[in-house]
């Protein structure tokens, strides 16, 4: 038996909150219509499932993966208070252009409780020993990684690495607009910025229209492809709700139901990845290695 089981017992609808259930129902719903599509773009079949944290990876075709989604943020306060009001029409949100034209909630930081939930996990990630972190480039999810592995980073043990394929499904609500390159590198120079490429959120569009979910699900299988080409074999991964319910729901396959479930703020938890190649003929077919 491993320290820790990988998996809180709790029915995983409790870290959904109560105003976001319908949501995350037909997110799911969403991401599994494309999924089939989205997978013609892999080379390899996945499967997973929740392990122990000090569970030992298989040698051959298997990484285990720490994923872990960011604390609360202001945003999130911001929406829970928004849909709380007697007169919410059940649709608009406190962080689109209309209702946010002065951007107040772009790539909003940690609220106070965010960031003790990124401490929390402080003791779980020093019991751990993933060889590279990974996180979005947005500024929550930097944020709590860098906090939950505070001790790693701080020493030099631990590469932070910012990959854009991990960003927030983008468009539309200015919460998931991320900052410039330029301000993210001052803010965090613990983390390599190397592999972001566009200066300004290249997600963000016209500021109109929401991440398709099939562009959503395609980066999805993008970046998993590209985490299974990496040289490491535990890696840990500090992102968002919907990217992480996207690499949960599109690319792999669950061994249990709910090891794919949403993710609350400030969880973490441990898959075993187990890939398998697969013969294909589809000259278009891509294994993204460096976006």
């Amino acid at each position: 038996m491993g320290n820790f089981s990988g998996r809180e017992e709790k029915n995983p609808s409790v870290t959904v909150e109560p105003h976001q259930v319908a949501e995350v129902n037909e997110n799911v719903r969403q991401l599994k219509l494309s999924a089939a599509e989205a997978r013609k773009r892999m080379a390899r079949t996945v499967c997973f499932r929740v392990c122990a944290d000090d569970e030992v990876v298989p040698s051959g075709l298997s990484k285990k993966l720490f994923i872990i989604r960011h604390g609360e943020g202001h945003h999130n306060v911001a929406q829970r208070e928004w849909r709380a009001k007697a007169d919410w029409d059940g649709v608009s949100e406190p962080y689109t252009i209309d209702t946010d034209p002065d951007f107040r909630y772009e790539d909003p930081a940690l609220t106070d409780k965010g960031e003790g939930e990124a401490r929390l996990l402080q003791a779980r990630a020093s019991a751990i020993k993933p060889e590279i972190l990974l996180v979005s480039p947005m500024r929550r999810a930097i944020q709590t990684g860098l906090l939950a592995f505070e001790a790693a980073v701080n020493c030099g043990s631990l590469k932070a690495l910012a990959v854009e394929l991990a960003h927030e499904r983008g468009g539309k609500h200015t919460c998931d607009k991320r900052l410039s390159k330029k301000e993210s590198v001052a803010l965090f120079p613990k983390v390599d910025f190397s592999l972001i490429k566009d200066e300004q959120d290249p997600f963000w569009g016209n500021g109109a229209e929401r991440e398709p979910w099939q562009k959503l699900a395609d980066r999805a299988c993008d970046l998993l492809m590209w985490i299974a080409e990496r040289p490491e074999n535990e890696i840990a991964l500090a992102a968002h709700s919907a990217i992480l319910l996207a690499l949960l729901n599109v690319p792999m396959d669950a061994e249990c139901e709910r090891d794919a479930a949403w993710l609350g703020t400030g969880e973490m938890r441990a898959l075993m990845l187990t890939f398998v190649r697969r013969m294909v003929r589809d000259a278009t077919l891509i294994n993204v290695v460096g976006t």
